[in-house]
């Protein structure tokens, strides 16, 4: 099987971002915020959702929620609260924000589509989402992506009545 390591194309190589792309930036972060110490705050029972049981969410609730002091986002159709994990993302709070009340799949894809977003975020998650914002197609208009709600760990997002009714 031989070869080098990395392997060409791989995501751990250093590459030049495309003309269509932004380059990848990392911050540095405050002593205390590293990827292993989330791993620690999230292992340690602390509640990070901000909710007692998951339910369905709407898109328009989570555009509520686009602040720093209060964040939430779906990524493959499921919402998370993040505002909790804002400190310790290493390419900074900025770049979260950026799908802060939105559906960041897509952006969250073309950024580190090798990163699994749902174990990191598992003990953030609240819900699922129920489908579009009402506005989805103004947002469609602004270049928004995240009004498509796709699920890429292939696991179902679960139907029930009031999220099967507008199909």
């Amino acid at each position: 099987m031989g070869g080098t390591f990395p392997m060409r194309n791989s995501p751990q190589v250093l590459s030049v971002p495309g003309p269509n792309q932004r380059p990848r930036k990392k911050v540095a972060l405050k002593p205390g915020f590293s990827p292993l110490d989330w791993a620690r705050l999230s292992a340690s029972g602390k509640d990070l959702r901000g909710v007692s049981e998951l339910r369905l969410i709407s898109m328009d609730e989570v555009a509520l929620h686009n602040k720093r002091t209060d964040c939430w986002m779906v990524i493959a159709g499921k919402v998370y609260n993040v505002t909790h994990y804002l400190e310790y993302h290493p390419g900074g709070k900025g770049e979260l924000m950026r799908a802060a009340g939105r559906d960041g799949t897509d952006l969250f894809i073309k950024t580190h589509q090798w990163v699994n977003a749902e174990s990191i975020l598992r003990e953030c998650m609240i819900g699922f989402c129920s489908g579009p914002s009402k506005n989805q197609t103004a947002e469609s208009k602004e270049g928004d992506s995240g009004t498509q709600h796709r699920d890429i760990t292939n696991n179902p997002v679960p139907q029930t009545k009031s999220n099967t009714s507008a199909l």
